[in-house]
């Protein structure tokens, strides 16, 4: 009998767990790498459930393992709330907490379970709930969401080729039958559509053919949804949006529950040898060359750097006419294969040390005498293999080569910017505004001086000018503006920019984020310290950024950002689409240093953004592969953790801002 009472609590608590896997979460994808003064801890949790959150220690041990210590300098994605999934960062500032590091080192990440959170998003007060994700037959997934009306009644319209699973290969799969309640869509193209009321709460399943088994986790589900409301005199208006949640697993069964989880305690151990001293770092000049790369396999294959410019001449077709879907590339340039992925295997070399090496986003493993190796998938038709790597003094260099996968030489090759090429090669190609502001003065004595955001701003304005799609005359470029001054630049913009241009909104000065009302104010130059009348609220600008009728507007800021309307989200490095379709769909991004009361003056975040840009190797950049290329590197000088996603209720659309390349 004692014994039952003893099994009682496990046995109800599978109950609240209803068919849930549990215990299965781990650690993995463990690296460890030194950047100046910093150790970069990497990580990611997998096996978790739906919405499971964790508490993350980080610890570590001179002695072999004998006796661990806490890392009391690390910061990054440690304490509660950690949610499970990829590329996660870890960053320890070693001499706050020692006087010196050298030798062998071995760390240890302890993991315990909290309990789960929903996975949701929302727009136009619809919310959407991610209630299971889960394998059905072999194959086969089925998708559980519910949807809840907390605003007026109208129609909601789901569309069953706009449900789509994309994997981390790259793969995407688009919902084949639906059901939004009591409406059944029993085609990849019906349109389940149904009347909600207002506090409503329906049930949508999907159904997913053709997965491959070897998918146990999702990068990205995408959800296309519109909203139509009704007034007496007809349609009063539509809303248009496409959903996102990001990196967590597939289960097994259906969950039918996510009130309570499993505790357990995992970890995981991994050793280094590392040398940082207070002397080094004191004496030693930091050497300002980049890494030198060279490529082992495939043989016969030449880099080529960010002297390939877009506006190169263009390839002719049979028929003798410029063919604008594929632009000349030279016979030594690339390779051309028959196989679905190919082993890259190069080196890197610098005197200081290498801090990574990353292959289209990915980091290598790097091996003895600056050997690394990576595994690229490949697309039919043309590939860029791009590789970039980073030393100790976070000096970075990119390079790239092309490969051609076809199933025979006579097949055309074919491009992903094909269509972009048509559109950027075009009379009247899309235009690239711009408003760029820096602030360093201001009166008020209440208020520091800064020394480096107009220069910041001006670093911005050139590598746009000289090296992107934007011409002089599109940019404006604000030195020290009043609050009067920035607002009538946005309303004039508001008034010039059409439906198909595009937007990029530049701020470095002062900003401050109030943590209880969760507020955050841009600081012009006439702020005052005792008062917010002259400040300007982020609400402010996500209204402008609503109200502008650009197709992709992104707003850079050097400053806070409020996290009332962010709608924080993983960035992946080559998570995009297609860049066709992430260019076709209309986009509403922000990408900020992180929420900080004030911005420092010496602004790690434009440095690693301007040396990216003006590196870049890639004829179109989408903005979330620009943020997750050097995100880790601002971490590693900040106490926070730089940020990018949609800005909510301003139309986003599942898009990205594009910089194109002249």
């Amino acid at each position: 009998m004692k014994n039952f009472w003893k099994l009682l609590p496990m046995a109800l608590l599978a109950i609240t767990l209803g068919n849930t896997k549990t215990n299965a979460q781990e650690f993995s994808d463990l690296t460890t790498k030194q950047l100046g003064n910093n150790i970069t801890i990497e990580y990611s949790i997998v096996g978790e459930q739906l919405g499971q959150v964790f508490s993350i220690t980080p610890t570590f041990s001179i002695d072999g393992g004998k006796t661990f210590f806490p890392m009391k300098s690390a910061s990054g994605y440690i304490g509660n709330s950690v949610s499970g999934g990829k590329n996660q960062v870890i960053i320890w500032d070693v001499l706050k907490d020692l006087p010196e590091l050298k030798g062998d080192v071995t760390f240890k990440l302890m993991g315990n379970t909290q309990t789960t959170k929903p996975l949701e998003d929302d727009f136009s007060k619809v919310l959407f709930k991610l209630i299971s994700l889960h394998k059905v037959e072999k194959n086969q997934l089925e998708l559980i969401l519910s949807i809840k009306n907390d605003g007026a009644p109208r129609d909601l319209k789901l569309i069953n080729g706009l449900i789509t699973i994309t994997d981390f290969h790259k793969r995407n799969f688009d919902a084949q039958r639906g059901k939004l309640g009591d409406v059944v869509g029993s085609q990849r193209y019906s349109t389940p559509q149904k009347t909600i009321k207002t506090g409503e709460t329906v049930q949508a399943s999907f159904i997913f053919d053709n997965i491959p088994d070897d998918i146990e986790r999702v990068m990205r589900l995408s959800i296309g949804a519109e909203l139509l409301t009704f007034s007496t005199f007809g349609l009063d208006n539509l809303d248009i949006s496409t959903l996102q949640f990001r990196d967590f697993p597939i289960s097994s069964k259906p969950t039918t529950s996510m009130s309570g989880t499993a505790s357990k305690r995992f970890e995981t151990t991994i050793a280094g040898n590392f040398s940082i001293t207070k002397q080094v770092a004191q004496t030693q000049k930091p050497e300002k060359d980049p890494p030198m790369l060279s490529i082992l396999k495939p043989e016969g294959v030449s880099l080529i750097g960010n002297e390939v410019s877009r506006g190169r001449p263009y390839a002719q077709s049979s028929s003798g006419l410029d063919d604008r879907r594929l632009r000349s590339i030279g016979p030594n340039d690339g390779i051309t294969v028959q196989n679905e992925s190919l082993l890259i295997q190069g080196t890197a070399t610098d005197k200081s040390g290498i801090y990574e090496v990353t292959v289209n986003g990915q980091n290598a493993t790097l091996k003895a005498n600056g050997i690394f190796e990576a595994t690229v998938n490949l697309k039919m038709g043309r590939n860029d293999i791009v590789i970039r790597s980073m030393d100790i003094h976070e000096n970075s260099v990119e390079r790239k080569f092309f490969v051609f996968r076809k199933d025979n030489q006579a097949q055309k090759v074919v491009s992903d910017t094909e269509e972009l090429d048509l559109v950027f090669d075009a009379p009247r190609a899309p235009k690239y505004y711009a408003l760029i502001v820096g602030v360093n003065d201001y009166p008020d004595p209440g208020i520091s001086t800064l020394s480096n955001p107009v220069r910041d701003a001006a670093m911005l304005a050139k590598v746009l000018t000289e090296k992107y799609n934007f011409e002089v005359q599109d940019v404006t470029f604000l030195k020290n503006p009043t609050r009067g001054q920035f607002i009538d630049e946005l309303d004039k913009i508001t008034r010039r920019i059409g439906k198909n241009d595009n937007l990029l909104i530049f701020y470095a000065g002062h900003g401050y984020f109030d943590t209880e009302t969760e507020f955050g104010y841009w600081l012009p130059s006439d702020a005052s310290a005792s008062s917010t009348g002259n400040w300007l609220a982020n609400s402010q600008l996500k209204d402008y950024v609503a109200a502008i009728k650009s197709k992709h507007t992104l707003l850079i800021a050097d400053a806070c950002f409020g996290g009332s309307i962010f709608k924080n989200r993983k960035a992946f490095a080559d998570a995009t689409d297609n860049v066709d379709k992430v260019y076709d769909r209309k986009s509403r991004k922000a990408m900020t240093s992180g929420a900080l009361t004030e911005v420092p003056d010496e602004s790690v975040f434009i440095k690693h953004l301007v040396q990216r840009l003006q590196e870049n190797t890639l004829d179109y950049l989408p903005a979330e592969e620009l943020f997750s290329s050097f995100k880790t590197a601002v971490m590693n000088s900040s106490p926070v953790v730089p940020q990018y996603g949609d800005i909510k209720g301003t139309g986003d659309e599942g898009g990205d801002f594009v910089f194109v390349r002249r």
